[in-house]
């Protein structure tokens, strides 16, 4: 794998991370564990070693596919919380 295969591959994977973290405020709305939480924060660090995490084109698949049924999974509960947000303030 040469290096612009490799940079790919550390994009693909860290726009999996990035999505994943950019829901954090809504994710706390929900009002999750916090072990949850306090594994968005082990997120935020491995971030940080990016570039030196080799990966290989079947492990960044395999997450880009966990990232999407992670997405889909949260789209009921979050579509639940804005839909009761939306009442509350009609109600006011």
């Amino acid at each position: 794998m040469n290096g612009n295969d490799r940079h790919n591959l550390v994009i693909r994977l860290n726009n999996c991370l990035e999505t994943i973290l950019e829901m954090e405020q809504e994710l706390e709305k929900l009002d999750l564990n916090s072990r949850f939480v306090e594994e968005l924060e082990v997120l935020k660090g491995f971030m940080s070693k990016m570039e030196k995490i080799r990966v290989s084109e079947a492990e960044v698949e395999r997450i880009e596919s966990a990232t999407d049924n992670f997405l889909h999974e949260l789209r009921v509960p979050l579509g639940q919380f804005e839909s009761s947000r939306k009442m509350f303030s009609r109600l006011q």
